[in-house]
């Protein structure tokens, strides 16, 4: 007897036999949709995560496999699918299933820090293949004149944010996450991953500790000042001061409040 469609996509994705089949959706809009697919292989119960993108909106679909091949702090990729621009379909990617899993800053929200550097150190000269896949460079002066353009600011804040970017700009540009905040982080068996790179671009890799700096502190009611920025720097070995932690504070704010 022939195997239904589902069982048999999950097998020639996992090139395994498996039984018991079935999927449950967690999450469907305009934007974005979440299956769940639990099956059984040898005997063991599993399940997987499916999503499915706009066409526009599917630069993860395209470098989330890139990441997993050269990290495991990201989840591992089983399949995708990237279906003509002709094609009235979403492009999709099956992953590891992390969706239930415990953010990262329910811990030391240092390890998040030295996630993220993984993850730039690992792609670190892979600059023409990131650009490929479809990751634009978008330094922090760029990034404050698009925001500014967006948004009806104040004209001191004009100014500080310009000389905020200007001061970032003396920065490497490294592989940034785009959305760095605690849901994204997660807490699994071989140590903190991150997960939705559907923003992730190439610049300042300080808009990333800002971002998560500020969600930490809206997660757990803790004031983390400048220590995010501080262990990044010692990391990275750049001396992060005060100055540069308050330009980044300052361009992720910006930029963040011309996209909401």
């Amino acid at each position: 007897m022939s195997q239904d469609p589902l069982t048999s996509f999950v097998a020639r994705s996992l090139r395994a036999d498996v039984r018991d089949v079935r999927s449950e959706l967690v999450a469907k809009n305009a934007l974005i949709e979440v299956e769940r697919i639990r099956f059984s292989q040898e005997g063991v119960e599993r399940s997987l995560a499916l999503k499915r993108v706009p066409q526009n909106d599917s630069l993860e679909v395209q470098l989330l496999p890139f990441l997993a091949r050269k990290t495991d702090r990201v989840p591992r990729v089983l399949a995708r699918g990237l279906p003509p621009p002709a094609v009235p379909a979403w492009p999709w990617v099956m992953t590891e299933d992390f969706l239930d899993t415990t953010s990262a800053c329910h811990e030391d929200p240092r390890a998040i820090v030295l996630t993220k550097l993984a993850i730039e150190r690992a792609v670190a000269t892979d600059g023409p293949a990131l650009a490929a896949l479809g990751v634009k460079a978008l330094g922090p002066v760029e990034r404050v004149e698009r925001a500014l353009e967006r948004s009806a600011t104040d004209r001191p804040l004009d100014v500080e944010a310009r000389a905020a970017a200007k001061a970032l700009s003396a920065l490497p540009t490294v592989l940034c996450h785009g959305e760095l905040a605690c849901t994204h982080a997660r807490l699994t068996a071989r140590g903190v991953i991150l997960m939705e790179w559907r923003r992730a671009y190439l610049g300042c890799g300080l808009l990333d500790i800002a971002q998560l700096t500020e969600d930490v502190g809206r997660f757990s009611g803790e004031d983390l000042g400048d220590r995010l920025f501080e262990y990044y720097g010692e990391l990275t070995g750049i001396t992060i001061n005060k100055d540069m932690a308050r330009a980044g504070r300052l361009v992720s704010q910006v930029t963040r409040t011309a996209n909401e």
